[in-house]
């Protein structure tokens, strides 16, 4: 389990290009609808696929440069999905109760190793579903280094 993969491309991309290839060429219909999230300035920031529930797939674009990265790349990572943080769905009182008794701590514990099942499980298997059909994608339009 990664939780991360990498795709070696051939070229510099922006997440507007990441858009627009996925717009052209991604299979909705076997595959899944994607969204998109933006920064605060309105710029687009990620291109999302849904996984599980709680966890999506965001794709964006790394650069070549710096030490690390001598290669152009497109990351698919996991993330929590925005709708699992949703206000109306946290129970903010356990943040602002000083003390946490021990059915308070085994109850946090258990949503944390669930919430970590879900990712290594379910999540996973559908970002290595969307990273071989992407690889796939990229390499059939000579994107791929």
């Amino acid at each position: 389990m990664k939780g991360r993969q990498t795709i070696t491309i051939n070229r510099t991309m922006t997440p507007e290009d990441i858009l627009h290839f996925m717009e052209a060429h991604w299979d909705r219909e076997n595959m899944s609808e994607f969204g998109t999230t933006k920064k605060s300035n309105g710029d687009l920031e990620y291109i999302v696929l849904p996984a599980t529930e709680n966890w999506d797939v965001i794709i964006y674009p790394k650069a070549a440069g710096g030490l690390f990265n001598k290669d152009n790349k497109i990351v698919m990572s996991a993330a929590r999905s925005h709708h699992a943080i949703d206000p109306s769905k946290v129970d903010y009182t356990k943040y602002f109760r000083t003390h946490k008794d021990m059915f308070d701590k085994i109850k946090d514990s258990k949503e944390a190793i669930d919430l970590n099942a879900e990712m290594m499980g379910p999540c996973e298997d559908a970002l290595q579903e969307y990273t071989g059909f992407m690889t796939k994608l990229l390499e059939e339009n000579g994107y791929l280094k």
